[in-house]
């Protein structure tokens, strides 16, 4: 039995280092960062294919010529925003749990906490997904922009 820090005897409970016992402090501050983060990346992917597709006018105009239609100009954007979000991701991952876990583990050995990071491998491949779904939906505005190219008006301009 553990005795009470007046010494009078009776139990103590679990004592914790601040650090673990004000993390409630902090709310949905990490989710609101991290949901933040995510609509960054979402915008920027649209503005990168949307300056893309822009700057790409000739070419779309060229594969329109030799007999792409609407559906595979789309397509092609389409798949240039999985292409870059799939590198992204299998880059990224990875290397998010790697720095995650290697800032737990100095995190809680500063604190004297016993590090046991874990991985929640559903949720992280579910995330994975949700970015590839969202990335396809993302497109679909630069996809029919490079759908609508006017071949005659751009390739005439040679």
């Amino acid at each position: 039995m553990n005795a009470s820090p007046d010494n009078s005897g009776g139990l103590v409970g679990v004592l914790r280092p601040a650090e673990i016992s004000n993390y409630r402090s902090i709310g949905t501050i990490p989710t609101l960062l991290g949901g933040a983060l995510a609509a960054g990346a979402v915008v920027a992917l649209g503005l990168t294919l949307v300056a893309s597709v822009r700057r790409r006018r000739r070419d779309l105009a060229l594969l329109k010529t030799l007999g792409f239609t609407q559906v595979q100009l789309a397509a092609a954007v389409s798949w240039q925003s999985t292409v870059a979000v799939g590198i992204g991701t299998a880059a990224g991952v990875p290397l998010g749990i790697v720095v995650g876990r290697t800032l737990w583990d100095l995190f809680a050995r500063n604190i004297h906490a016993v590090p046991a990071p874990s991985v929640p491998v559903l949720t992280i491949v579910l995330i994975a997904l949700a970015a590839l779904v969202l990335a396809n939906i993302v497109a679909a505005i630069p996809g029919r922009l490079a759908a609508r190219t006017p071949t005659a008006l751009i390739l005439r301009a040679e």
